[in-house]
């Protein structure tokens, strides 16, 4: 029968390597065992909501990319559609980044997901942040109590967004910066100049 987990295949054992399961797959192993077709369905469910989580990046980053191109912080070119009608340009240029970030990290999603992280958790906590930023302008205006309610509502809302995203890029901050998230860090500021400096060409 199947190998229960935990214990090393002779292939694995020969190699000096020790495979290991996302949490995903050990709860789903320890709740219907393995080589279930319960187990392999939350896996192929697993792979897809990750699937689509990738593509975000695919239907986002070109957008944004032309929206940036628009204001003259990033080159021209991203702001222009290709025959299918969408920012070809910022597809190209996201496709030929994520390989060259595998070809750097070799696929290694371990130093791959530092990245990710903080990425994500900076994009977080900025726009919640920027929602708060846009709730105050509102409130500063004339409105009816029930629209000042709401309003009052949705700002809290993202202020505890905000604190909480914050914290957590803190605490992944700490605990992973050593572990290639000083990288993000790098390429901020870079990104940063780099912008700036579009921008003073386009003036």
């Amino acid at each position: 029968g199947p190998e229960r987990w935990g214990t090393l295949s002779p292939k694995f054992a020969a190699c000096g390597e020790d495979p290991q399961r996302s949490l995903i797959a050990q709860m789903a192993s320890a709740t219907y065992g393995n080589n279930t077709i319960p187990f392999f369905l939350i896996q192929g469910v697993t792979a897809a909501v990750l699937l689509l989580a990738a593509n975000t990046a695919f239907n986002g980053f070109p957008l944004l990319g032309s929206v940036l191109a628009t204001d003259h912080y990033a080159p021209k070119s991203l702001a222009t559609r290709g025959d299918r009608l969408i920012f070809s340009n910022g597809v190209i240029a996201l496709s030929v980044t994520a390989m060259v970030l595998l070809v750097i990290f070799q696929a290694s999603v371990t130093a791959l997901i530092q990245l990710y992280i903080i990425g994500v958790f900076v994009s977080f906590t900025l726009g919640q942040t920027g929602m708060v930023r846009h709730w105050n302008g509102i409130l500063r205006g004339s409105l009816r109590p029930d629209e000042r309610r709401r309003v009052l509502r949705s700002r809290a809302i993202n202020t505890v967004g905000a604190a909480l995203t914050g914290t957590v890029l803190v605490i992944v901050t700490i605990t992973k910066f050593t572990h290639g998230a000083y990288l993000v860090f790098i390429a901020m500021p870079i990104l940063f100049l780099l912008m700036r400096g579009i921008r003073r060409h386009y003036d």
